[in-house]
């Protein structure tokens, strides 16, 4: 989640903010290849006895009329764990047992969107666009707030080493830098952006950005100021790190908030209890279920705002400014 549970590019936000339709051609060949996964392992979460299942007439499910297969990014260790209460959450709402969908990295979240595999997902803003544009027919149930009386949306932080000889983003420039993996909002998209706001130009060969690569871990590469000594990541991992000095903190931006979505496909029953509890939720709501907050949605979670797709226009105007840098915004 964004951290993708796993927590508006421009909306008001507070400190801990959290956490994130143009069709790639690229992206769009890759996926009509992609084969079906065939195991959905992982951690499950069953409904308590109570609890009614809506009907499955009128919708298909991934799996089958008796399980919701619930994915997350993989942008932090332990993101599937963090995710545990949400999972148990849908549970309760739908009466239907909960899978996780063993996402390996946030393509593999892309292309079961886009593939049908997965019912529900708390991604980023950047792989909600990614998801479209490779064809997925999926809608925002919700976006994640992370403190009581916040707008939806979190921070990409521009972070340095302490020992960074530089002092300003413009600074940025032919300095090799990390990036989170090619596929995050807060970690690649937005930094794109900005980057060509202020005119700073960072050469290809200076771009570290791998495949599958997580905030929490970009953070401490940059800490370590081994591989770059500059950097991005959301807030919720860079944060505590300049809180105690291992990292500085140069700019951050705001970014649409990280929304949780679900198949249009959906039985409607089901699309609308997911909508009646999760849009506008706070954490009384799933308390009020039974369910025990865990530390990570404790301190970084506080609930989901109602939103609809337009909410989420900000990064198809991103990623048009930036296709030229992001490949994964090309048409």
């Amino acid at each position: 989640m964004q951290r993708s549970m796993s927590r508006a590019y421009f909306l008001a936000s507070t400190r801990k903010a959290a956490l994130m339709r143009l069709r790639p051609n690229r992206l769009a060949t890759a996926f009509a290849g992609v084969a079906m996964l065939a195991l959905l392992a992982g951690c499950a979460s069953t409904p308590s006895e109570s609890a009614e299942s809506p009907a499955a007439s009128d919708g298909t499910f991934a799996k089958d009329d008796n399980t919701i297969v619930f994915a997350v990014l993989p942008d932090h260790e332990g993101a599937d764990s963090d995710a545990q209460p949400i999972a148990d959450w849908i549970a309760e709402i739908t009466g239907k047992t909960v899978d996780f969908f063993p996402a390996t990295d946030y393509t593999a979240v892309v292309q079961g969107l886009a593939a049908g595999q997965i019912d529900v997902a708390q991604i980023s803003a950047f792989t909600y666009y990614q998801s479209q544009a490779a064809g997925a027919e999926i809608e925002p149930i919700g976006a994640q707030i992370t403190e009581d009386g916040a707008a939806a949306g979190y921070y990409s932080v521009a972070i340095a080493n302490p020992a960074w000889d530089g002092s300003t983003f413009a600074d940025f420039a032919d300095e090799p830098v990390c990036f989170v993996n090619p596929t995050s909002t807060s970690g690649r998209a937005i930094p794109a952006s900005q980057l060509k706001a202020a005119g700073v130009t960072v050469a290809p060969e200076n771009v570290l950005a791998p495949e599958g690569g997580a905030h929490d871990l970009n953070a401490l590469k940059v800490a370590e100021g081994q591989e770059c000594m500059v950097g991005f990541a959301q807030d919720i991992d860079a944060d505590p790190l300049i809180k105690s000095g291992q990292l500085k903190e140069i700019e951050r931006f705001l970014v649409p908030a990280a929304p949780i979505v679900m198949q249009t496909g959906l039985p409607q029953s089901v699309k609308d209890a997911l909508l009646a509890e999760i849009a506008g939720s706070t954490q009384a709501t799933l308390t009020g279920h039974g369910i025990d907050l865990n530390e990570f949605l404790s301190d970084g979670w506080f609930g989901f705002d109602a939103v609809d797709d337009k909410y989420y226009d900000s990064i198809r105007t991103v990623c048009a400014e930036v296709a030229d840098e992001v490949e994964a915004c090309q048409a």
